[in-house]
């Protein structure tokens, strides 16, 4: 049985810019797609054996829809962060020395492209299924062959669509955090194209930190963004598109880790240099290991929490 992850030692108090909610009917979807995984494996086989190819090859696409789109279910849910990433690592540079590097979390878009590609899959099986007049097991319930055609092509245009546009434009985001200062890279690619934007700010040009907004909403998700507000400007060809002449814009909602905990660990390096030097140190990187769920969950039921909370 694995243990939970313990706060470091000189752990302080967390700030929650981004509350972690719980919403029971994402949990509640989220269950039932991972209900149905079984049934759908059931039906995928037993098409199978029926040496219908087409049938199992739309079950099948089913049935991997609904298991990768649950952990995003989970995730609406706000069960998320359950403990530090392994991808969060200690890094030692040759100028800047030790710190901790936090890369571009992987698995959201991969878990959206492969949801994408298997729904495809399934409305392409069935699409052909139903133009040989034999796909009105694959059809949602109430579509009748003529009306379900047209509606199946629609979605096999969107799935493929959508995972070729996600893996064809990709921004990732990369933040290390060293005694001296930040550094971030900024890596946008566009099919073969690359652009990669690689700027390191020391703390003494850092005036203010603060909570960004980068202005999306889709659902309950939150889109966590810190603004560094710089005592110099910043050139223009070190600016990403969401940063301004003295606003160094990261967008924490890339990142492989809990977006309080990250915000509350800037904003001690910023307020309190002597801090700094735990950066050095091999333990490092569990001054950013997420509080507990439950914690999280009751700091968002009370607002007057959110600005900060003992561990």
């Amino acid at each position: 049985m694995m243990k939970p992850d313990k706060p470091p030692e000189n752990a302080c108090a967390i700030h929650w810019p981004w509350p972690q909610h719980f919403h029971v009917v994402a949990m509640l979807i989220s269950v039932l797609m991972i209900a149905l995984v079984p049934v759908f494996a059931a039906l995928t086989l037993q098409q199978w054996t029926q040496d219908d190819v087409l049938a199992a090859v739309g079950f099948a696409g089913i049935t991997l829809g609904l298991a990768l789109s649950s952990p995003i279910c989970f995730h609406e849910a706000g069960i998320r962060h359950l403990a530090l990433s392994r991808l969060v690592v200690h890094h030692h540079h040759p100028e800047h020395g030790a710190g901790i590097r936090i890369p571009t979390r992987r698995w959201g878009i991969s878990t959206v492209v492969g949801t994408a590609l298997a729904l495809g899959t399934y409305s392409l099986a069935a699409a052909i299924a139903v133009s040989h007049r034999s796909g009105e097991s694959l059809l949602p319930h109430g579509r009748t062959e003529s009306e379900g055609l047209p509606f199946l092509i629609v979605l096999v245009f969107v799935c493929f669509a959508t995972a070729v546009f996600l893996l064809a434009v990709r921004s990732d985001t990369r933040l290390d955090i060293y005694r001296g200062g930040i550094r971030r890279r900024v890596c946008r690619r566009v099919l073969t194209h690359a652009q990669v934007i690689d700027h390191f700010i020391p703390w003494n040009e850092i005036e203010r930190i603060e909570v960004g907004d980068l202005g999306v909403r889709l659902g309950s998700a939150q889109y966590p963004v810190v603004d560094l507000f710089t005592v110099s400007p910043t050139a223009e060809d070190l600016r990403t598109r969401h940063d301004g002449v003295n606003r160094f814009a990261v967008m924490v909602h890339q990142l492989a880790v809990e977006p309080n905990t990250l915000f509350t660990l800037m904003k001690r390096l910023v307020e309190n240099p002597c801090d700094r030097g735990l950066l050095t140190g091999s333990g490092a990187v569990d001054l950013l290991r997420p509080p507990p769920l439950r914690e999280r969950f009751r700091a968002a039921r009370k607002p007057s929490r959110q600005h900060g909370n003992n561990r």
